[in-house]
């Protein structure tokens, strides 16, 4: 399946939203886009998941990369699906970014 990705400002909050599988084929995208946005002076992101059919380690890999280039804040991903949620507990990644149940809690979470 293949990724869109829509991306929007909301309260300063750079929000991703993706729609699809984030993969090997796709991950390029999503990494492209977001780090374009962090040169551009986004200061955080959100990645809104709630549609995100499925992420392999290269989604993984392209989440990690954009959250290393955020100075002062952290990555957050808006209500992953269950799949998704699985592979960054099983990663270990879970807590390398702010995990929230929907894109509002999200978007306060950034804001402490």
């Amino acid at each position: 399946m293949p990724l869109t990705i829509a991306h929007e400002n909301l309260g300063g909050h750079t929000v991703l939203t993706v729609d699809g599988d984030l993969d090997l084929a796709t991950a390029p995208e999503l990494t492209s886009l977001g780090l374009a946005l962090v040169e551009a002076g986004a200061a955080s992101v959100v990645v809104d998941a709630r549609k995100l059919a499925f992420c392999d380690s290269s989604g993984l890999s392209a989440l990690v990369q954009i959250a290393n280039r955020l100075a002062e804040r952290r990555l957050a991903i808006a209500a992953p699906t269950p799949i998704v949620r699985r592979v960054l507990e099983m990663s270990g990644l879970v807590d390398a970014f702010v995990v929230t149940e929907s894109l509002p809690a999200a978007l306060a979470a950034l804001d402490k």
